[in-house]
């Protein structure tokens, strides 16, 4: 079972268009808490992420690797690691992807630090993946781009 979540509208539209997902979700800073005790309680095998980017570097779909205990400069939470090492499921080969560790200190790094210290904690037993989406790829093929590593990965 695949749940998926979008941080943004414009990604929520692409993350409907997918053809895995079981549960689609668009994530807001006022239903987060929202958001995580439902896949507590449905324990999804997968949950995939996506979030805007916009740094430099605008070729290539994002797959994060590493979250931090950083919510815009300050620690998400007092006595914990610096950061986790995130446990993707998706792997690519594909010229459209790359492997990254650069989530930054938004909700993009903030929601994948809270899902992943469920699943450190034996709480959730989901592998995660998160893909930043390069705002210059927004179009058409970005679909079928993401449909293909999705089918490959979630079985």
């Amino acid at each position: 079972m695949l749940y998926s979540f979008a941080l943004t509208s414009e990604l929520g539209r692409l993350l409907y268009q997918l053809k895995s997902p079981d549960c689609c979700y668009i994530i807001y800073s006022n239903n987060i808490d929202h958001y995580l005790k439902m896949l507590l309680h449905d324990q999804p095998s997968h949950i995939l992420g996506l979030g805007s980017y916009s740094g430099i570097d605008q070729d290539k779909i994002r797959i994060e690797t590493i979250t931090k205990n950083h919510f815009r400069n300050d620690p998400i939470e007092s006595n914990a690691p610096e950061e986790i090492v995130i446990n993707n499921f998706l792997k690519t080969s594909s010229e459209n992807f790359k492997i990254a560790s650069a989530l930054g200190n938004s909700y993009c790094n903030f929601i994948s630090w809270k899902i992943m210290r469920l699943i450190d904690s034996g709480l959730l037993r989901s592998k995660y993946s998160f893909l930043h989406i390069p705002k210059s790829m927004y179009h058409r093929e970005l679909i079928s781009m993401i449909n293909g590593i999705l089918i490959d990965a979630v079985v």
